[in-house]
């Protein structure tokens, strides 16, 4: 066999012993103006907390910011108390601003350069060390209005506040580029309206009721919609009779916001939409009734999470966050009808958009895993478009949102055969896909998502998210030059290494190390890998979402034996279910030949291991070497992991062949303490059944396992795509020194230590 590797000289990589670590596209620096700076992120004031589900503090010590300014927030003290900031800028001028929530938004843009802040609360007057940011040069300006502004702008936005008027309204591409959409919407409501209202839920399956509120919501906002693109009658009385009975359904039964927190809000959010897009065709008696029960979903939404700032102290809540944001748009929608409605914009609307989302950093990562993700998105996208044409704040100039275009585009690129790093993760949602990155990219387009967007296909074009998007035009461009087939996100801890991202036939090698642990939807999968090639999975992360917290996904789904990572004496690994169980990507470089990334995951083993280290290279286009380096206070039985949609080829002990299709890989282990290998289809916990009561297809679970117990070791595996191990290439590693040398076929492709 021939190399596919482009030469000694392009492919060799080094990573010497002690070499200074960075991460590509972050930019931390040191501080420079005291002679012993402390490290970035390293502080002992009351900032530091313990508890890793309280708020972050942003911005990020020693970080770079693209977006003026930025927002401040921290962990709060228990109790009711003030907090101070102060500002220190460039030019050594300090402003202070003062707040009783533990988030504050600064009120005017900041000039490009280094700047410190430090806190003070009204506990005990403590000063906390300083912390720095750095303003870019270029970063985009995104001052929020202040509280009684945000109202004012919504109260002086004539009905329907969910789009603007005009040609730019979307409305309007109803008649135009969106007419194949609408039309299919329009005669879906027209095949619906002879159907009678969607009983009130009663059942006792939480998610049962829940669904059923989303089914009626479907039906009521096509038909309505379809009464805005047509003015018809017909089907202003349909919508109508719709929203009339959900106003009725029951506040305080099965469907209330104490009982089904997300069924109610379902309902609060499609009487809000649907009154704001028929409020010239209800009468002011249909408005009364509709607002009324708009008041009182509404009102236990806010109590709960804005009133209280509960979200803001614990932002890591996927039902909460998702509240929030649209609580804030439906006090929008509402301002000036509803008197409640403007306490709760002015209470909610800076919130939301300062918690946009928990799941990531400036880098525009999303932590919760793909799936997550886009569900997510897609929730958020008709708030973000009611924001922005009720109360001026566009959110597509946000940090965050502006560069979740990269985040979309590295880690579920066109063609991918399934999602990544959490529940969901297994599932090929490429209608969801299509539809999100293109409605997504309408709402914030980049020179990056307008590729993205315009390589997706299998989007269902009848869906809200593209029909209310913003206006644009729709076009196939090259994706940018000068893009990286690698890329990290180091606020969520995951890595993407691709042969070539424009290609939809690329080979994409995976990787996750992140802080956000195995909470909520993610794994117990820190220092994990995945691999597909040509469309299909080659080194998956096993298992079904057969539902949150059922016996599969409590005992194999969650945990570290399901993922191609490292667990020890029997399936044991990481801390299953919380964020402290976290890993770090210490280490990243992306240049055209290869890529390299190492993680840390010593904290998820809660303490078994000293020691959990794992580094990438990827050689492209088709050689992956992995080196992990273990210790532990105890001697272990070590495993390193491997899964696959089939049963694996084992050449021996040391040697398996994972083939799908077209898509092959061979994985040699070739350095490593005396091992055996064993596979397996069975899981601990079987998933449940699918509404179809059709079992989910077997998969193999792979084990290189130690055969005796040892406090430290080393494993050395060279992976080969395209190859099913039947070719002659001989492959070794070996010791030089203080560092391990990988060869293929005589030529050295990588060096790397054993350990630091």
């Amino acid at each position: 066999m021939k190399l596919r590797a482009l030469g000694l000289a392009a492919a060799l990589v080094v990573l010497a012993a002690g070499a200074a670590f960075f991460l590509r596209h972050t930019l931390p620096l040191p501080l420079a103006e005291s002679a012993e700076p402390p490290a970035c992120g390293v502080h002992k004031d009351w900032l530091v907390r313990s508890d890793p589900l309280l708020a972050p503090v942003r911005p990020m010590d020693c970080s770079t910011i693209t977006q003026t300014p930025p927002e401040f927030t921290w962990p709060p003290l228990e109790g009711k108390f003030t907090y101070t900031l102060t500002l220190t800028g460039p030019d050594g001028k300090a402003e202070s601003r003062t707040t009783d929530r533990n988030w504050l938004v600064w009120d005017h843009v900041l000039a490009p350069g280094k700047y410190s802040w430090q806190m003070q609360s009204t506990y005990d007057k403590e000063v906390t060390q300083p912390r720095t940011f750095t303003i870019a040069p270029g970063a985009v300006p995104f001052v929020l209005p202040s509280p009684d502004e945000i109202v004012k702008r919504a109260r002086s936005t004539p009905h329907p506040r969910t789009w603007p008027p005009g040609d730019a309204s979307p409305v309007a591409a109803f008649h135009g580029e969106r007419r194949n959409g609408f039309a299919a919407m329009a005669g879906e409501a027209d095949d619906k309206r002879h159907l009678p209202v969607q009983e009130e839920p009663h059942s006792g399956s939480k998610d049962s009721n829940y669904n059923d509120t989303v089914d009626e919501q479907k039906r009521t906002l096509a038909v309505a919609l379809a009464y805005v693109g047509t003015h018809d009658p017909k089907y202003g009385a349909d919508a109508a009779r719709r929203l009339l009975a959900q106003a009725g359904w029951s506040t305080t039964g099965p469907i209330a916001f104490a009982q089904n927190d997300m069924a109610s809000r379902n309902v609060a959010w499609t009487l809000a939409l649907g009154y704001d897009w028929l409020y010239d065709y209800l009468s002011a008696e249909q408005k009364q009734k509709i607002l009324e029960a708009i008041r009182v979903r509404t009102r236990d939404m806010y109590d709960e999470y804005v009133a209280t700032n509960e979200i803001a102290r614990y932002p890591y809540d996927s039902h909460g966050n998702l509240t929030l944001t649209i609580t804030a748009a439906i006090a929008a929608l509402t301002a000036g009808d509803l008197p409640e409605a403007d306490q709760w914009l002015k209470g909610a609307g800076q919130m939301a958009i300062v918690w946009t989302s928990p799941w990531g950093g400036a880098d525009g990562g999303f932590g919760n895993g793909t799936a997550q993700a886009q569900w997510d998105t897609g929730t958020n996208l008709p708030v973000w478009y009611v924001l922005k044409n009720a109360t001026g704040i566009d959110l597509a100039k946000k940090e965050w949102v502006r560069n979740y275009s990269r985040y979309l585009a590295y880690f579920l690129p066109p063609d991918t055969p399934s999602g990544l790093f959490g529940d969901g993760q297994e599932q090929h949602l490429s209608e969801i896909w299509a539809r999100v990155g293109k409605a997504y990219t309408a709402f914030a387009p980049s020179p990056l998502g307008l590729w993205y967007a315009g390589a997706l296909e299998g989007e269902d074009p009848s869906r809200l998210e593209l029909l209310l998007a913003p206006r644009l035009k729709e076009q196939r461009v090259p994706i940018p030059k000068g893009t990286e087939n690698g890329a990290v996100f180091p606020s969520i801890g995951w890595a993407a290494m691709h042969s070539d991202l424009a290609d939809p036939k690329r080979t994409s090698v995976y990787f996750r190390s992140s802080p956000y642990g195995s909470y909520n939807h993610s794994h117990a999968d820190q220092n994990s890998f995945v691999v597909n090639d040509h469309g299909k999975r080659l080194a998956i992360a096993s298992g079904y979402y057969d539902n949150f917290r059922t016996p599969h996904w409590t005992q194999w789904y969650k945990q570290t034996r399901a993922s191609n990572a490292i667990t020890f004496d029997g399936g044991k690994g990481e801390g299953p279910d919380g964020r402290q169980f976290t890993g770090e990507i210490v280490h990243f470089e992306t240049h055209p030949a290869y890529d390299i990334v190492t993680g840390r995951a010593e904290k998820a083993y809660d303490g078994a291991l000293t020691r959990a280290e794992r580094t990438m290279v990827y050689v492209r286009p088709n050689f992956i070497v992995v080196h992990d380096s273990l210790a532990a206070p105890a001697a272990h039985t070590w495993e390193w992991n491997i899964h696959a949609l089939n049963r694996m080829n084992k050449l021996s002990d040391r040697k398996v062949a994972l083939v799908n299709g077209d898509a092959r890989m061979c994985v040699e282990m070739l350095s490593s303490p005396d091992v055996g290998f064993t596979q397996t289809d069975r899981f601990t916990a079987p998933p449940e059944p699918s509404s179809m009561q059709k079992a989910e297809p077997a998969q193999w679970h792979g084990t290189f396992a130690a055969r005796s117990a040892s406090r430290t070791a080393e494993f050395v595996v060279l992976m080969r795509v395209g190859s099913d191990c039947t070719d002659s290439v001989a492959a070794s590693a070996t010791v030089n020194g203080d560092s391990i040398s990988v060869q293929v076929d005589g030529r050295t492709i990588a060096e790397l230590p054993p350990r630091r």
